[in-house]
């Protein structure tokens, strides 16, 4: 756990924390929505699995499974994971929901909580770089491990008892300063990530970055690189796909993660903070299907070993509207 997590267990070992759940009702009427009259198409996923980028165009919906296999650098490894929607109100504000889980060798299944977030993108055009802004509430249990940014000092892993950490709630508010550009199919990206504890009121930072090459194909466009063939089309006026198994389907990039400190002691403070690094590749399974992975490994003496992260990401376009 980091420092913001393990003082606040500290102070609630002697009261019984509440757990919320009402979030999964949520999440089951997205998933609903998803599935009952909805025409699938394809969008651009955000790639990366901590860095956040572009916001979701307008009426969009996306909807991503992430599991994580870690191998913990204190106790035994694990298995995380999430069930993440995001929703595009307008093609500057986006709003989401994630429900995260997970499974500890010789252990139940453990639910870790929910998260609710949104981010708006502050201006229409952005000639250097867009900026936007998020803010996410969590709703998670101490028992919630899932990386999904790291900040403050110290360790993550579960030290203490999961059968008293899974009923201790731990409230944060996590705000981020997001900015980003793409040239053409390359995307870069970098986060400030402030995490503030609603129950010791300690701020706690971190930083994410990333830098991505999308496929050639995504179903959007045609093919391109063909001697003047970019708009090229089949019989059925539709987009020409690449051959199942083709180099043009494939992205690749680099993400990186790690804690700044917080307010007592903001920088880099390399043996004391977790940071981590990883190639991350996708893969246009369909127009409206992505697969991504990312071998991601810890750099400095608190961090875990390895965390072995993917991602199944499926689109629906206009859900509400007509294309």
């Amino acid at each position: 756990m980091n420092r913001s997590r393990r003082d606040y267990f500290r102070n609630l070992l002697k009261r019984r924390g509440s757990r919320w759940k009402r979030g999964f009702i949520f999440g089951l009427l997205i998933g609903a929505c998803a599935a009952v009259g909805a025409k699938p198409a394809r969008a651009q996923m955000n790639p990366y699995f901590t860095a956040i980028g572009n916001t979701v165009a307008k009426d969009h919906l996306m909807l991503m499974l992430l599991p994580d296999y870690q191998l913990a650098r204190v106790g035994p490894d694990y298995l995380t994971y999430m069930g993440m929607a995001e929703y595009g109100v307008t093609n500057r504000w986006t709003v989401g929901f994630m429900a995260e889980g997970q499974k500890i060798g010789g252990l139940d299944n453990t639910f870790g909580g929910v998260r609710f977030n949104t981010y708006y993108q502050l201006f229409p055009h952005g000639h250097l770089f867009h900026v936007a802004l998020y803010a996410e509430y969590e709703d998670l249990n101490q028992a919630s491990l899932y990386k999904m940014e790291v900040s403050g000092f110290g360790i993550s892993d579960l030290t203490e008892p999961l059968g008293v950490a899974r009923n201790l709630s731990a409230h944060t508010l996590e705000q981020r300063v997001i900015t980003y550009h793409n040239w053409g199919r390359l995307d870069l990206t970098f986060n400030f990530v402030s995490e503030f504890d609603l129950q010791n009121h300690n701020d706690y930072f971190g930083y994410v970055w990333g830098i991505f090459r999308q496929p050639r194909w995504t179903g959007m466009a045609p093919m391109a690189g063909m001697n003047g063939m970019k708009g090229m089309k089949g019989m059925s006026g539709k987009p020409v796909a690449p051959p199942g198994l083709s180099f043009q389907r494939l992205g690749y990039g680099l993400e990186m993660m790690g804690g700044l400190g917080g307010t007592q002691q903001f920088g880099f403070f390399w043996h004391r903070e977790q940071h981590y690094l990883g190639p991350v590749l996708s893969y246009s399974i369909a127009p409206n299907l992505d697969f991504r992975i990312e071998p991601t490994f810890g750099l400095s003496d608190v961090s875990d070993r390895f965390v072995l992260r993917m991602g199944l990401d499926y689109t629906i376009n206009h859900l509400f509207g007509r294309h």
